[in-house]
């Protein structure tokens, strides 16, 4: 199973797209500033998550997200159910 995930910090008012096989672990290094792209956001929350069965599918939602803008993650936010 691989997930799909949106992190947000409140310190820093930025938004942060993955994907990952273990939400939990991933969630401790983001605010273990294991990764330096997110080591200035501590802490982050989880916003959104969307479960696949396989990597490649996650990896295709990962990109089609990360060329959205900040707005659309918002709205899907808001509202999971929406199409991609």
């Amino acid at each position: 199973m691989h997930t799909v995930y949106i992190i947000y910090s409140p310190s820093t008012d930025q938004y942060f797209i993955g994907q990952t096989k273990d939400l939990k672990i991933t969630l401790w290094q983001h605010n273990a500033k294991t990764n330096p792209v997110t080591a200035d956001g501590k802490p982050w929350e989880v916003k959104f998550t969307r479960p696949f069965a396989t990597r490649n599918e996650a990896l295709s939602l990962e990109m089609k997200l990360k060329n959205r803008d900040r707005t659309y993650w918002e709205e899907l936010i808001e509202s999971p159910q929406l199409v991609v």
